[in-house]
């Protein structure tokens, strides 16, 4: 019975180290700005005071999101240009983020080529970029919801 579950604990090592991962490391979860937009309440037959404020992320495509990490700019309905935050020192979850949208994750930093990319240290400053330089995109290791930013995809 101990040769069997050593054989199978050597397998799943075998595996962890041919896939490269293990379940400690979770995928990015990409999150957008959120934009102001008032919705009416149908319960007061549409009356001024019905009007409530209703905060959806922002709506992108996903070869938008991949053009603003490669330096393009962006611009969304309104004309206003999409900005884009990047985490500098967790590079494990930027190659993550820039791998699972098909860029390479050795993107260009260059803010003199890239004018909407703001590069960020840790993720409390991640959600604070995206909800400063709204409308802006970044990415978290968790789903996070605030009155200012929210998961995207």
């Amino acid at each position: 019975m101990s040769r069997v579950l050593a054989l199978l604990q050597k397998i799943f090592i075998s595996f962890v180290l041919i896939s490269g991962s293990c379940c400690a490391w979770a995928d990015p979860v990409w999150h957008c700005s959120r934009s102001d937009v008032q919705i009416a309440n149908a319960s007061d037959d549409f009356t001024l005071a019905s009007l409530s404020l209703d905060r959806e992320v922002i709506r992108l495509s996903l070869r938008d999101l991949y053009s603003v990490y490669q330096g393009a700019t962006i611009k969304l309905s309104g004309g206003l240009p999409l900005s884009a935050c990047i985490a500098g020192n967790d590079i494990n979850l930027t190659n993550a983020a820039m791998s699972s949208i098909g860029s390479n994750p050795t993107i260009r930093r260059d803010t003199g080529t890239a004018k909407n990319l703001y590069v960020v240290q840790n993720e409390p400053a991640m959600l604070a970029c995206i909800a400063k330089n709204h409308p802006a995109i970044g990415y978290l290791s968790q789903a996070t919801h605030t009155e200012a930013v929210g998961p995207c995809f």
